[in-house]
Parts: C-alpha cells; sequence; structure tokens
C-alpha cells in the first residue's frame, strides 16, 4: 500500500453565511467535511464508478478505487508511459465507460514526451483488479510542459469529448486541422464522429486557451471553463462548431481592440468569467435536494485562489443567475483541482498542493480527498446499478471481452464456449467478482464466427449463442 488513509476532521476557515469552527452554515443548511484519504501526490480527475467506489488517478500515472465508507483504497494500475515536465503535465483526463462495467473500458489521457499526449482506452480485468489490452485512439496530440488540458466526458452514443490545451502555441486554437486549443469529439474506434461540425476533422469547438473543466448539466448542456492568460478565466456553453476566441479576445468582447475582431468573426463569448485569473479546474453540476441552497449550480474548484465557487444557473441553464458568486473554503485546503457530485448527492473534493504551483502552501498541508456532508441529511445508500440486469450475456456481438448476468447467488460458474463444430474454445470456473452474479471472460483470440455459450451454476444452465466479431 501506497498511501496510509487517515480520516480526519478540521476547523473550516471561511464559509458562505456564517462562520463555526467546524461547521460551514448556508442559509437553511450546515455543513462538514471529513479527510478520507490524505498522503496523495496530485490527484487529477475523479470518477463514481457503479461500485460505489470513487476511482482516481494521480498525476505520476497511478489509477487508485476509494471506497468512501470504509475509506479503503486500491492500487488499480501505473501507467508507466507517463511524463511530468518541470511545471504541470502528466497524467491527466481519467474515465470510466458510461456502462461500465458492462463495458470494462477505462480511458486516460497522459503526456508521453515535453511535446506529447496521447488518449489510450485499457480494459479492466476483475480477475486481476488491474488495466490490460491498451489501444491508443488517439497519438500525437501536440503538448507542452503546460496547457495540457483536458478533461472526458460522453456523449448519447458513448462517443468521447476530449478538452485539449492550446500547449503554448496560441494560434493553433484558431486552426481547425489543430488538435491544440478544441473541444475534440471521437469515437470508440478513435475516428472523428460522424456528426462532427467540420467534415473528417477531430474538432466539435475551438478557440480554447486551457480548459480543464468539463461537465453535463440540465438538459445535455456542456459547460466548460479554461484558464485565462492574466485576466479572464472563463466559463462557456459549449456549442457544437462554435468558436471561442482564443487567442483573438479573451473573455467577452469588452475591449476597443477586440471590437473589429468581434464584429468580423462570429465568436462564442463565455457566461462568467474571472479577472484577474483564479485558474479553474474541476467542474461539476449540482442539483440535489442534500444541499437545496446549491440545486441546479455549477461548482467550480480553482488553483490559483484556492477555494471552490458556487454559481447558480438561471432556469434554461445558458447563464449565471444575477451574476451571482458563492465562494468556499477560500484559502482553507489550499490548490483544489476536481469536483465529483455522485448521484445520491454526495460532495467530494480533491486538492493538488504537491504540484511546482503548489510551493507556498504549507508543506504539512498533502494532496487529500475530501468530503463535503450535510450531517443532517439522511444519504440514500447506494444501489449499484447493475444489479438490476437479469440472466443475459452482453456486449453480443463481442470481440475480445464478455460479461454473463445471472440471476443467482451462487458463488462460481462453469464457462464453456464451443465453435459451430461443437470443438470447445474456452472452459473456466470462475468465482464471484466485484459485482454478485456478474462475471467477465477475457476470451482467447477466435476467429469471426457464431459460438455457442453454456453457463452452469448450481442446478441451472444459460445457453446462449454468441458472435465475435474481431
Amino acid at each position: 500500500m501506497k498511501y496510509l488513509i487517515a480520516p480526519l476532521f478540521f476547523s473550516l476557515a471561511i464559509c458562505f453565511v456564517a462562520r463555526s469552527q467546524d461547521t460551514l452554515y448556508l442559509e437553511n443548511t450546515k455543513l462538514v467535511h471529513e479527510v478520507l484519504v490524505d498522503k496523495l501526490t496530485i490527484p487529477w480527475d475523479m470518477n463514481w464508478g457503479p461500485d460505489g467506489w470513487i476511482w482516481f488517478n494521480e498525476r505520476d500515472g497511478h489509477i487508485y478505487r476509494l471506497h468512501p465508507d470504509t475509506k479503503e483504497i486500491q492500487e488499480i494500475f501505473v501507467v508507466t508511459e507517463t511524463y511530468q515536465s518541470w511545471d504541470n503535465s502528466g497524467f491527466h483526463a481519467f474515465a470510466l465507460h458510461p456502462e461500465f462495467p458492462m463495458v470494462p473500458y477505462v480511458y486516460t489521457h497522459y503526456t508521453y514526451d515535453e511535446y506529447g499526449s496521447r488518449l489510450v482506452r485499457y480494459t479492466f480485468s476483475f480477475d486481476e483488479n488491474t488495466l490490460v489490452n491498451p489501444v491508443v485512439l488517439l497519438d500525437q496530440i501536440p503538448g507542452n510542459s503546460s496547457h495540457n488540458g483536458s478533461r472526458i466526458l460522453f456523449d448519447e452514443n458513448h462517443n468521447i469529448l476530449l478538452s485539449m490545451g492550446d500547449a503554448f502555441s496560441n494560434m493553433e486554437a484558431q486552426k481547425l486541422n489543430s488538435l491544440s486549443g478544441k473541444i475534440l469529439c471521437l469515437d470508440q474506434t478513435g475516428m472523428p464522429c460522424e456528426d462532427n461540425p467540420f467534415n473528417d476533422n477531430f474538432t466539435y469547438s475551438y478557440g480554447h486557451r486551457n480548459p480543464q473543466g468539463l461537465c453535463y448539466g440540465r438538459d445535455g448542456i456542456i459547460y466548460s471553463s479554461e484558464h485565462g492568460e492574466a485576466t479572464d478565466d472563463e466559463l462557456n456553453v459549449i456549442v457544437k462548431g462554435k468558436n471561442y476566441g482564443w487567442p483573438l479576445i479573451e473573455g467577452f468582447c469588452d475591449y476597443v481592440s477586440e471590437q473589429a475582431i468581434c464584429d468580423t468573426v462570429d465568436l462564442e463569448e463565455p457566461i462568467f468569467i474571472w479577472t484577474p485569473t483564479s485558474a479553474p479546474c474541476g467542474l461539476a453540476y449540482f442539483d440535489h435536494e442534500s444541499i437545496p441552497e446549491w440545486r441546479h449550480s455549477l461548482i467550480q474548484t480553482f488553483l490559483k485562489d484556492k477555494r471552490f465557487s458556487v454559481l447558480p444557473l438561471t432556469d434554461d441553464g445558458l447563464a449565471i443567475k444575477d451574476d451571482v458568486e458563492w465562494k468556499i473554503y477560500e484559502q482553507r485546503f489550499g490548490r483544489i483541482r476536481e469536483v465529483l457530485v455522485t448521484p445520491t448527492g454526495r460532495l467530494f473534493i480533491s486538492t493538488s498542493n504537491e504540484e511546482t504551483n503548489g510551493q507556498w502552501v504549507p508543506k504539512d498541508d498533502y494532496d487529500k480527498i475530501i468530503e463535503i456532508i450535510n450531517p443532517d441529511f439522511e444519504y440514500p445508500a447506494f444501489v449499484p446499478e447493475i444489479s438490476s440486469f437479469q440472466a443475459q450475456v452482453f456486449p453480443n456481438p463481442a470481440t475480445d471481452n464478455l460479461w454473463v448476468s445471472l440471476d443467482t447467488k451462487e458463488n462460481e460458474v462453469q464457462i464453456e464456449m464451443t465453435d459451430l463444430q461443437g470443438n470447445l474454445v474456452y472452459q473456466e470456473t470462475k468465482s464471484n467478482e466485484i459485482f454478485d452474479g456478474f462475471w467477465q471472460l477475457i476470451l482467447p483470440e477466435l476467429e469471426s464466427g457464431i459460438y455457442s455459450l453454456n453457463c452452469y451454476y448450481g442446478s441451472n444452465k444459460l445457453s446462449k449463442k454468441i458472435v465475435i466479431a474481431n
């Protein structure tokens, strides 16, 4: 085990409405916080898994899963190709497939040298509790010691949206054929999305400087936040095909020097800015009764300003209501990089103090994952989403992975697969894995065709025809 787990309670330094030693008082709600894990090394991205664990990565290449109740932490994998510069490059975006674990894919975006990064898809092996079978989806993305972005979202077709920084190349953000300064869209094979706004091009939106926040809100609205140079950090509503201005303009079209450009180029202005810069990072949408005052709001974390903000949205979600910003935990935990909101209304943040720019943060304030809690709210128990599946086999057609779901409490299942001539091509006895009633098969390399799958559990048998498409 790399880290010690030490859940602690600390006093709060600043609050939204009123202050107390251990409590943050909102209008009608009080909040406390708990450190779930400490002694981390620049955690970057957090994901809520269908197993009820927090899956997260560190900038140096490590991937972990953390149980938010027991505080158990498990090391899953290390992306050994990760390159960290003196500044801010390394392992950035990290995500689970929307249908994980039925589609057991894990996505990583990391820099592999000073000037290059790649997006790689792995398969999670439940037998080995690690990642296997890396597939490079997008390679040789221009990079730099900083300004590499990035975050990952998935659209309704499970296409990948990847935000990318301008790699300190400025005008590359305006070039449609460049991968820098964009939000990119690619499908699961690594090709540009079919409905991208520019033919045979990865660009979904462009004119971005260094977008490190990306999330969905109500009605599928996409929000992104990005770093400004010295002024005008931006919060944007992302519309496919739109130009967000960098480096032609910064923030709003509010300077005389920008007017001529704004009059001749179709540019999309932000819905909120921060001047001077505060370095916005992780971004999440919050709409849960656990904190009623924050419903239908964006939660934005900040590195330079060492806080997070709550920004209430208008009913249509296209603007910040009355330009209100509630600043939370200023200077309390140091640099806050990421925020995670779960389906049950739980709220987690992570710090980023061990990096170069965190040198002014007290040395004992190392990196943590912290939960913000309403102690008067009864958070519902999390029920794994896959518990509703009955006896089935998926995906079908399959390639190298197959999941078997059985409506049984048996702990073992005997699995056999034969080809059309009756030849046995796969046989294994599987023990129950992370999810009750679910078994993952890592298949040998098989020719494309139709196969018979038989599963024996207790006195029962499940038989299915499986199509292998390689």
